[in-house]
């Protein structure tokens, strides 16, 4: 696949995960893929299928249903898209999470086998730390 492919299913993955169509989202990665939170080590590397137990529609401590997504900027090279993102919320509770994330996609036969997301831990502990 080429840098402009994986550019594209991108673009695609916040397309689908900002209209709530997570079947369809989930179908852009391999069975093996993995998330990672950023640090060294890394905060934690979950299989594929621990994201899809945890972004389910609707999502109910979110007004909306769920987190909606702009997608500001991408970078790509090779197998590997670096993506800009922000995020907005509103909290069934009243609390907002408006959070930046640089997030980094690998592909494997256009399939994504790797997504690297690096934010503001702060404000998320912040937000989400005190539901219970």
């Amino acid at each position: 696949m080429t840098a402009n492919a994986n550019t594209a299913a991108v673009e695609r993955f916040y397309e689908l995960m900002n209209a709530r169509r997570f079947e369809q989202m989930w179908e852009l990665f391999a069975d093996e893929a993995t998330w990672s939170g950023g640090g060294n080590p890394p905060r934690s590397v979950n299989p594929i299928s621990h994201m899809r137990d945890l972004i389910v529609d609707p999502m109910p401590i979110f007004v909306g249903g769920g987190i909606d997504f702009t997608l500001h900027g991408t970078t790509a090279e090779q197998d590997r898209v670096a993506a800009e993102v922000s995020c907005r919320a509103e909290l069934v509770n009243g609390a907002v999470y408006a959070n930046q994330y640089h997030m980094l996609f690998r592909f494997r036969n256009a399939l994504i086998i790797a997504v690297k997301e690096y934010n503001d831990t702060l404000h998320a502990h912040e937000v989400f730390g005190s539901l219970k």
